[in-house]
């Protein structure tokens, strides 16, 4: 048998692994370091893949959970309509979008106050961009959508 040794590893493959190491660890014949040469990991990791399996009954992977979101799909929409009409509609002294402004907009309508720096994030995922900058002629720099 061949040494598990991708470059990569998804989450799926580590998951494979385990899996492939508990059958090698069932069918008996191999010392703990033989298995952890064959899968290219450390003897360590297979005693904590042993006590993995008495604690849990397997070695199959755990869901990834993440902090829920503080926007809901409906909150979401409800910026990019807020957004679409425009700085002034606000009131707001010029038309510029900042994420210090996008911040407050979000903070009054939703109740969700995020730090400035992290709304760069929600709007780049809700499908915003910063504007580009040109220059034209004369040196005077006009933003372009």
């Amino acid at each position: 048998m061949a040494p598990w040794h991708p470059s990569k590893y998804t989450r799926a493959q580590l998951e494979e692994r385990r899996l492939a190491a508990l059958n090698m660890m069932q069918s008996g014949g191999h010392t703990n370091q033989q298995i952890a040469d064959h899968f290219g990991v450390s003897i360590h990791t297979i005693y904590t893949w042993k006590e993995r399996l008495k604690r849990q009954g397997g070695l199959e992977a755990t869901p990834t959970t993440g902090r829920p979101a503080r926007l809901t799909p409906e909150g979401q929409q409800k910026i990019s309509t807020l957004l679409q009409e425009g700085a002034l509609a606000h009131g707001f002294p010029d038309a510029t979008w900042t994420t210090a402004r996008v911040r407050e907009i979000i903070g009054r309508h939703l109740g969700v106050w995020y730090h400035v720096d992290h709304v760069r994030k929600v709007l780049h995922r809700l499908g915003f961009s910063p504007p580009r900058v040109s220059a034209s002629l004369g040196g005077v720099c006009h933003t372009t959508p």
